[in-house]
């Protein structure tokens, strides 16, 4: 347990008590995108951080979950705590089948450590290409080879700028077999033309999360510029979408969305039925390894 004093937060917290969702989603519907942060006096936070979170625990977000309609998650590592994966973990002990994680890992992870992250859900890479302070390309990709030797299918989920830097998944698409999912749309701007994250999408070589609309947004809350941007990546390829609410919203400076309003946004992005129930239950059940009945 970390001795050093808490460090206060500096961006804006999750609502403590969140909205009801006038839409339910699916049956065993899956939030692919999460974070759990704190008691820092528990987990202390590393020393790069860009940003300091508010302490949202397990059971602050499974308040979110009944209040919208989510049967499963993924906890994903946060920047914040670099490669000491503890909090996740203990909350994946904690939060038992209906959980799976992402973990951020050091190159010296040994085989049994990998392992036991496997039997506690586990069940990709994280790397960051946008704060790539913690652990480099080269590192995450011997990781998932040492991966595919022991039998253990993990995916890479990425992080990264696409409007930026558009051609930025294409070197590793060459370098692992891996599948790649992509964190929050891409962060493309909402009305992007011809970019080579579609044709990924199309060839089936990467997932993509429809998460996150007001990191990408030009407007305020409802976002209705990306509803667009949300139905073309899903028609790209349709079982390869998923859907992530990203609570709690870090590094928000001006209110933090309502977990229920993201949603419904997802409901009104998807008004077919068939469609919502494979970005919400079919399509996660296969990359994080969900059985299709609904998990207790």
């Amino acid at each position: 347990m970390s001795t050093a004093p808490e460090v206060r937060a500096d961006c804006d917290p999750p609502a403590r008590v969140p909205s009801q969702a006038a839409r339910r989603l699916p049956a065993g519907t899956c939030d692919s995108h999460l974070h759990v942060f704190g008691p820092q006096a528990r987990y202390p936070l590393d020393a790069r951080r860009n940003y300091t979170p508010h302490e949202c625990s397990l059971d602050d977000y499974r308040r979110v979950m009944r209040a919208i309609g989510v049967d499963r998650a993924v906890l994903v590592q946060p920047s914040v705590y670099g490669t000491d994966n503890s909090a996740m973990l203990d909350a994946l002990r904690t939060g038992g089948a209906a959980f799976r994680g992402v973990a951020v890992l050091a190159p010296s992870t040994d085989d049994d450590a990998l392992k036991d992250m496997h039997a506690l859900g586990v069940r990709g890479i994280r790397l960051n290409l946008v704060n790539p302070q913690v652990v480099g390309e080269d590192e995450v990709l011997a990781l998932l080879e040492r991966l595919k030797r022991l039998g253990l299918a993990w995916h890479l989920q990425v992080l990264a700028d696409m409007a930026r830097d558009p051609g930025s998944l294409l070197p590793l698409c060459d370098k692992t077999d891996a599948p790649i999912v992509v964190d929050h749309m891409g962060e493309l701007p909402p009305f992007a033309g011809k970019h080579p994250l579609f044709e990924l999408l199309k060839s089936g070589r990467c997932w993509v999360k429809l998460s996150a609309p007001y990191r990408v947004s030009a407007e305020s809350s409802p976002y209705r510029d990306v509803a667009d941007l949300a139905r073309r990546l899903a028609d790209a390829n349709p079982a390869r979408a998923l859907w992530g609410t990203d609570w709690p919203h870090t590094e928000l400076h001006n209110g933090t969305p309502d977990a229920a309003l993201l949603a419904e946004l997802l409901a009104l992005w998807f008004p077919d039925r068939a469609t919502l129930e494979q970005i919400c239950v079919t399509n996660p059940a296969r990359i994080y390894e969900y059985p299709l009945e609904k998990t207790e």
